[in-house]
């Protein structure tokens, strides 16, 4: 998971313990990272990356009756992540938020239709800002 909603990413590097449990994503589910919720980690699995498997410390759920890449806007906005990331357990420097809290949060979105209007206008804000940065 990359930070601040930039995206997931394939880890590469060493594997996890022997012991560690790993879990299938499929793409267009949302996920994020338990750790770095205070660091908006967030992201939908894109196509590429259908089937790529990750720990339970990166949940991920299929998001029904909602646009995803809305949930990944609203999920990055600091009103989400700082007022919901301060229910974490854990210390200090380990704090997590877990996936039944996460399910818990209270979000209030408009209409499929104004998400799936909303996500496509940022779409292409980001496609157009992408185009000028490389001229």
């Amino acid at each position: 998971m990359k930070l601040w909603g930039k995206g997931v990413m394939e880890k590469n590097g060493t594997a996890g313990s022997e012991h560690t449990q790993y879990y299938v994503r499929r793409s267009g589910q949302f996920i994020y990272s338990k750790l770095d919720f205070l660091n908006a980690a967030f992201g939908v699995i894109p196509d590429q990356l259908n089937g790529f498997e990750s720990t339970a410390d990166l949940p991920a759920f299929d998001v029904k009756n909602m646009n995803a890449n809305f949930l990944l806007l609203r999920a990055t906005q600091k009103s989400f992540y700082l007022t919901f990331g301060m229910v974490a357990d854990g210390s200090r420097k380990a704090k997590r938020v877990h996936a039944n809290t996460f399910l818990e949060m209270p979000l209030l979105v408009p209409h499929v239709k104004e998400q799936n209007a909303i996500s496509s206008l940022f779409t292409k804000l980001d496609s157009l800002i992408t185009l000028h940065q490389r001229e």
